[in-house]
């Protein structure tokens, strides 16, 4: 197959989103097929304005590009990462339908986004500004009008389903796969009673119930520590803690090595993903590879794992919910030790291999597919 791949993240494979798109991307290529892979600076218009009207600008971007690359080559498939992709995609299925298979391959379907961030505005502390539009009545043309939808979890796919943008057979959950170095780890159980967070300090990573609750943990529980992972080199503890706890917080900014973050995860007894929303949650699946008990909200990955056995889940997203689960593992250490085992052995089975051979074969249905209508058009 010849692939034109689209993203609308860098493709760092240091960052999650990048993380799959990459991966992906080289593993296809691995098994034989042709695959042009492009990120937002090699389309994206008036890049130095980047942080005003971005989605615009990459919907623009995506769509003369594009449209440059078919003139270039002829591709059996194009595949597109982000509801931005809405404009190219209504613009070749009006004009070129059936010339190409169009994927939506998500890193989180930006309709469920919006909408269960709007859901949860008190946990955000910002409101949309005036002239900020609700931009779901566009991107959801970047999932009705393709051939299929490959999402990272059950989760989005269940959206998906619901918003009617596809059928059980077009709309197809492909997770992630971890890497090698990541799964068959020898892990002990046995830790000292700390605390784990990795990711972006950002709203949407559930920060403010972190902030309601980890003092109190803290101050509850002396023997327990906090280690923040991913926070950024402008993150300072002392801002958004008590002083008085910060000697028991450890901020590690950034990590790019894999191995070096997964030794962390190791000396991490559980990590707390309280997320307003993920796709997929890769800190999720690599912390259980590690041998921690993750504590999550109930969406991507973790949301089809069993509450109590592989994950602690969290009813909800506010304090002091997240409070309850860590003082609940605390507390139970067997416990604590069931769910970390059982997380461990849940997935072992994310393998890359597994999950390059399965969007090949995917791939290849609905190419067939295609092809196999337009053959009936043909002769009616």
């Amino acid at each position: 197959m010849k692939i034109l791949s689209i993203s609308n993240c860098p493709l760092v494979e240091s960052q999650g989103s990048g993380y799959v798109a990459v991966n992906f991307c080289r593993g296809l290529r691995q098994r034989g097929h042709e695959v042009d892979s492009f990120e937002p600076d090699d389309y994206e218009p008036l890049q130095f304005i980047r942080g005003r009207a971005n989605n615009y600008r990459i919907a623009l971007g995506m769509l003369f590009f594009v449209l440059q690359q078919v003139r270039k080559k002829d591709y059996d498939l194009i595949e597109f990462y982000g509801g931005d992709s809405w404009l190219v995609v209504l613009v070749l299925a009006y004009f070129w339908k059936n010339r190409y298979i169009l994927v939506s391959h998500s890193n989180g379907l930006e309709t469920q986004f919006i909408e269960v961030m709007n859901q949860n505005q008190s946990l955000l502390e910002t409101k949309r500004k005036w002239y900020q539009i609700d931009q779901r009545f566009l991107f959801k043309n970047a999932f009705k009008f393709v051939r299929g939808i490959v999402v990272q979890s059950d989760y989005d796919r269940d959206y998906a389903l619901q918003q009617g943008y596809g059928d059980e057979q077009h709309v197809l959950t492909i997770s992630s796969g971890l890497l090698d170095s990541y799964l068959g780890l020898e892990v002990k159980l046995e830790r000292s009673p700390i605390l784990g967070y990795c990711g972006s300090w950002i709203l949407r990573k559930g920060i403010k119930t972190i902030q309601q609750d980890i003092p109190k943990i803290l101050s509850e529980f002396p023997q327990c520590c906090f280690k923040m992972i991913g926070v950024g080199e402008d993150f300072h503890r002392e801002d958004y803690f008590p002083i008085e706890l910060c000697d028991r917080i450890e901020v590690i900014p950034f990590v790019r090595d894999k191995q070096k973050l997964a030794t962390i995860y190791q000396s991490i007894a559980m990590m707390l993903v309280p997320s307003i929303y993920e796709s997929f949650g890769l800190v999720i699946a690599e912390a259980m590879a590690c041998g921690c008990a993750v504590i999550a909200s109930q969406v991507g990955f973790a949301a089809n794992l069993r509450s109590g056995e592989e994950i602690i889940l969290l009813d909800k997203l506010s304090s002091p919910h997240l409070y309850d689960a860590i003082k609940l593992l605390l507390t139970n250490e067997s416990l604590r030790h069931t769910i970390a085992g059982n997380g461990y052995q849940r997935v072992q089975n994310l393998k890359w291999d597994k999950a390059i051979q399965n969007l090949e074969a995917t791939y290849v249905n609905w190419l067939d597919e295609t092809k196999s209508h337009i053959g009936e058009e043909i002769n009616d």
